[in-house]
């Protein structure tokens, strides 16, 4: 069986950095990051990017790039941007067929002070971001729904850099069975 796995947290959760650390454990795996869309987007087309309310067009090349991911041989597809409301997960998830694929939430529930301290301290430019906005202005408008049961088959929740690590070290396979076996969801 395939899966899908959707990343959950307000912008410097480590959502990037996780999804890349767990594809370099599964070779049959694709990550779509909705920031990489963003800056090319930005970068290469800045005059079809709305400059206010939801972008759209970064909406539509993510719905595009999951339906090339599910026809493709990809085992393990791994949705990676903030995914904040619960409405919204469902719309990336309904694509994702049950019958073909698992589908597991890794909810980003670390402390405020974390945030804060890697907000304070990124590297990151920022060409992802439209307008004049900074990265502590969006995390101060995100508002995370927290998921709850029957969103997915598995929800992970990660309150700790710890437990990222530990969530990682389970990977040790690319069935991601661990995941389903061994990792408490709360």
């Amino acid at each position: 069986m395939r899966t899908v796995l959707l990343t959950i947290g307000p912008t410097h959760a480590g959502k990037t950095t996780f999804a890349r650390q767990l594809a370099q454990r599964l070779p049959a795996s694709l990550v779509i990051d909705q920031d990489l869309q963003a800056r090319f987007l930005l970068e290469h087309y800045s005059d079809l990017v709305p400059t206010e309310g939801p972008n759209q067009i970064k909406h539509d090349l993510t719905g595009w790039l999951i339906e090339q991911a599910i026809t493709s041989s990809v085992e393990t597809i791994i949705l990676c941007n903030a995914n904040t409301s619960r409405i919204g997960r469902k719309q990336l998830l309904d694509p994702f067929s049950r019958s073909t694929f698992r589908s597991i939430l890794v909810w980003f529930d670390l402390p405020e002070a974390t945030f804060l301290n890697r907000l304070t301290h990124s590297k990151r430019d920022g060409r992802e971001i439209r307008g004049d906005s900074s990265y502590y202005d969006i995390y101060q408008r995100q508002q995370i729904e927290p998921p709850v049961s029957g969103e997915a088959d598995q929800i992970v929740r990660l309150r700790s850099t710890e437990d990222v690590d530990t969530l990682l070290d389970h990977v040790t396979n690319p069935s991601l069975d661990a995941l389903f076996d061994a990792v408490s969801t709360d």
